[in-house]
C-alpha cells in the first residue's frame, strides 16, 4: 500500500496527531510506503507563503482578539483561496491522509484525521472522503451539521503509543501516590503560541506549587528564545524560587519531534498537570491525568474541548492570576478531599485510548 501523509507544521496538536497514526502503520505494516508532504517546507511560491503567514497569525494570535479572529477565519474559509493550498501529486497513492482541516476541504477526496473532542465549524467538511473522530460525541456533531454516516470513522482516543501501552499501570501508580503522603509531581504546559496570558498564569502557578513542596517541570516547547524568557521571567518575579527545596525541571525540544519524546517519557511520572485546552485533553480523559485549564480559552477549540472535560469531572479551570498564585492550596485540599483521586479514576476506561493504531488497521484495510 502506498500513502501520501500531508502536514502542515502548525501548533502541536494537528501534527502530532497525524505521527501518531503514521507511526502505528509503521509498526504494524513496516513495509508500507509512505510519503508525508509538509506544505510548510515542500511547497513554494505563493503556495508556501500562505502557509507560512497562517503559521504567523497563528503565533501572533496567542494574545486573543482580532488576530485570534483572523487565525480563526483563514481555518474557516468557505471558499479556499484563489490558489493551491498543496501542489503534492496525489496520483497512484491509495490512502491521501490530511492533518488540516483546510487541507482537507482544499483537496475534497482524503482522509481527515481530526482527533480531538472539539468540533469547531471549520472541521465539518462535507466533501472529504473520510473523517476519522475519537469518540462517539464528536462524530454526532459531524452528523448533526450534514456529514455523511459513511464518511465518518469513530476509532477511539488518539494518544501516543507508548503512552497507551503502559496506562493502567502509570495511572494505578499516580492514584497511589496522590492518597500516600509524598511529594506529587505537577507538569506545566505552554502552547505553542506562548500566549502571554497563559505563561504569565503558569509563573505564578508554578511558584505556588513549589512554595508546597510539589516537583514541577515545565514543558516549554520549541522555541529556545521564548523558553529563555519565560524562564527569566519566573526568576524575575520570584527571584526566592532558586531556594526551593524541590525539583524544577525544564524540558525544550530542538523540533517538534524531539520535543514529544521527551514529553512522552516524563508524562507517566505526573500526577496533575496546567496546560491550556488542546491536544492535551485527550490525556486528562483518557490516561486519568487530572488537568488544570488555562484560561482564558484561546481559539475555537479550547472552550469546546473544556466544556467537555469538564462535564466528565477530570478538570479544574483557572480563570484567574489569584487562583494561578493559589494552585498550591487547591491541590493540597482537593487531595485531602479525595477530590484529585475522583479527577484521576473520572478519566480512566470511560473511553478507548488505542485511537492510533485503529486508525492504522482501518486505513491499512485490516478490519
Amino acid at each position: 500500500m502506498r500513502i501520501l501523509a500531508i502536514n502542515v507544521e502548525i501548533g502541536y496538536g494537528h501534527p502530532n496527531y497525524l505521527d501518531y497514526v503514521l507511526q502505528a502503520i509503521k509498526e504494524i505494516a513496516p513495509k508500507t510506503e509512505i510519503k508525508v508532504w509538509n506544505v510548510l517546507t515542500h511547497e513554494k511560491g505563493l503556495t508556501r507563503l500562505f502557509w507560512q503567514m497562517s503559521k504567523q497569525i497563528y503565533t501572533l494570535g496567542a494574545k486573543g482578539g482580532m488576530i485570534t479572529g483572523l487565525y480563526n477565519k483563514i481555518r474557516n474559509l468557505n471558499k479556499t483561496p484563489n490558489l493551491p493550498l498543496c501542489t503534492a501529486n496525489t496520483q497512484g497513492f491509495d490512502r491521501i491522509i490530511v492533518s488540516h482541516p483546510l487541507l482537507a476541504k482544499f483537496l475534497g477526496s482524503v482522509w481527515y484525521v481530526h482527533a480531538e473532542i472539539a468540533l469547531p465549524k471549520e472541521s465539518v467538511l462535507t466533501n472529504v472522503e473520510k473523517i476519522i473522530v475519537p469518540i462517539e460525541y464528536t462524530g454526532k456533531q459531524l452528523l448533526k451539521n450534514g456529514v455523511k454516516q459513511e464518511q465518518v470513522i469513530e476509532t477511539g482516543l488518539l494518544i501516543a503509543n507508548e503512552l497507551v501501552d503502559n496506562a493502567q499501570q502509570n495511572y494505578k501508580k499516580r492514584l497511589s501516590r496522590i492518597r500516600s503522603k509524598q511529594s506529587l509531581t505537577i507538569g506545566f504546559f505552554i502552547s505553542g503560541a506562548y500566549p502571554k496570558p497563559h505563561i504569565n498564569k503558569t509563573i505564578d502557578a508554578v511558584y505556588a506549587v513549589t512554595k508546597k513542596n510539589f516537583r514541577t517541570i515545565m514543558f516549554l516547547g520549541t522555541n529556545p528564545k521564548k523558553a529563555s524568557q519565560i524562564i527569566a521571567q519566573l526568576h524575575h518575579k520570584y527571584p526566592d524560587i532558586a531556594n526551593s527545596k524541590t525539583t524544577i525541571l525544564f524540558i525544550q525540544g530542538k523540533n517538534r519531534v524531539d520535543y514529544q519524546k521527551k514529553v512522552h517519557r516524563l508524562l507517566p511520572l505526573l500526577d496533575a498537570f496546567v496546560a491550556p485546552s488542546h491536544e492535551y485533553t485527550n490525556w486528562a480523559i483518557g490516561l486519568g491525568l487530572p488537568m488544570f485549564a488555562l484560561f482564558p480559552m484561546i481559539g475555537s477549540y479550547a472552550p469546546k474541548n473544556f466544556d467537555f472535560l469538564f462535564k466528565q469531572g477530570v478538570t479544574y479551570p483557572i480563570k484567574t492570576n489569584h487562583e494561578a498564585q493559589n494552585l498550591g492550596d487547591i491541590l493540597e485540599n482537593l487531595r485531602k478531599t479525595g477530590e484529585l483521586s475522583q479527577m484521576v479514576k473520572n478519566g480512566i476506561n470511560k473511553f478507548p485510548i488505542d485511537g492510533a493504531i485503529k486508525t492504522a488497521q482501518i486505513i491499512l484495510r485490516l478490519t
